[in-house]
């Protein structure tokens, strides 16, 4: 198994003093070892990191904390869901990095920042942990909305060299987040499985949300946020062409495959994106 090595990248001095961009500093590890640092954009008053998927996610990996090491991946969904839920916001600015997962967040960072950013998704982030997993992911659990697809993922991680037993999984019921009793056990399953990477595969902002609510029971895993992308990772559902990611028309892929469930976010809720981003420039106009 490969291990990641703390990555580091350097800011020149006039980058550090640019307005639009800070140095999101992790906490050192427990043990001796270099400080970790990577750059980041502020954008609707968060500050997201702008790495490569491989650096953010070896940042957040030697970082130690009390609680879960929660990835989140933004996207245009997240942005309008966080103006309205508290309990989605809390989440947000308790995770241990932010990315930017949908195109038109990535083109308002370079925008903001005239500088290299990279667009990282639960694809990405998986992508870290699936060809050759890492010493941090030797106890995975993976909370899923399909068994067949967490026990494709499961055999896959296996094949990649992890033992029998290092991968375990649970489908939670519709409603789960809100069931205090199911929530109670299932923390207790995972953090008895020794999980040192938890896979959340049930969406947004459910699946952020219920990390942080039971943060307290889960130990200090690593927390990857990937939604659907554990569904394409397991080979139950096809991601959208590269040229159609590169042009920020992947949304058009991922409607045609469920136009019933994401009716309402695309064509209803996203329109409040455009006012929301109106809002926020103005904020940092008047600032």
């Amino acid at each position: 198994m490969r291990k990641f090595w703390p990555l580091a990248l350097d800011l020149d001095a006039a980058d550090a003093l640019h307005r639009d961009v800070g140095t999101l500093r992790l906490p050192t590890a427990r043990h001796p070892g270099p400080a970790l640092t990577s750059p980041t954009v502020e954008l609707f008053g968060l500050r997201f990191n702008t790495a490569s998927a491989e650096t953010i996610v070896a940042a957040v990996a030697a970082r130690r904390d009390d609680g879960p090491r929660m990835i989140v991946t933004a996207n245009v969904d997240h942005i309008v869901q966080l103006s309205a839920d508290t309990g989605f916001r809390n989440a947000y600015h308790r995770a241990a990095a932010r990315t930017l997962d949908g195109m038109p967040l990535v083109w308002l960072a370079r925008a903001a920042c005239r500088r290299p950013v990279h667009r990282v998704t639960g694809h990405d982030l998986l992508a870290c942990v699936l060809n050759d997993p890492p010493a941090f992911a030797r106890r995975i659990f993976l909370v899923s909305a399909r068994q067949d697809a967490a026990d494709a993922l499961a055999a896959r991680l296996r094949a990649q060299g992890l033992p029998d037993g290092a991968v375990a999984s649970a489908v939670p019921p519709f409603g789960f987040e809100a069931d205090r009793d199911y929530s109670r056990t299932l923390a207790k399953r995972i953090r008895a499985h020794g999980t040192t990477l938890l896979v959340m595969g049930v969406g947004a902002p459910k699946s952020e949300i219920w990390v942080d609510r039971n943060r307290a029971a889960l130990g200090d895993p690593v927390v990857f946020c990937v939604g659907d992308a554990l569904n394409v990772a397991a080979g139950y559902l096809n991601r959208a062409p590269g040229l159609m990611q590169r042009l920020g028309l992947e949304w058009i892929f991922r409607f045609l495959q469920a136009p019933r469930r994401l009716f309402h976010r695309y064509f209803i809720k996203s329109w409040r994106f455009i006012g929301i981003v109106a809002r926020d420039r103005l904020a940092r106009r008047d600032g």
